[in-house]
């Protein structure tokens, strides 16, 4: 019952307080949300790099992908397929993506 009153007096006085120990925890925790956010890069840029996995011609996708990350460009994700895979690399934006 007590509980019930406290809370009708601080909607009746039209503020809502929160425990400290809450209030703390809140604050942390939207700014670890907000550190990531921050840290994060944007995707500018994405190639997909096919490497064929025959003996003729897996030279010429080692060579793709190399070319591809020394203009910048990081593995992301690779898909196999039947012949060999598909690399999904990506340019992300250098500067922290702003809130």
């Amino acid at each position: 019952m007590e509980t019930k009153t406290k809370l009708e007096e601080q909607f009746r006085d039209g503020t809502t307080k929160m425990p400290t120990i809450d209030a703390d925890k809140f604050a942390r925790q939207f700014e670890d949300a907000a550190d990531k956010a921050m840290s994060k890069s944007k995707i500018v840029e994405i190639r997909f790099v096919g490497v064929e996995f025959d003996y003729t011609k897996v030279k010429i996708g080692e060579e793709s992908v190399n070319r591809t990350i020394a203009e910048g460009f990081q593995p992301f994700r690779d898909i196999v397929t039947d012949s060999g895979l598909v690399m999904i690399m990506v340019k992300r934006d250098e500067t922290s993506c702003p809130i």
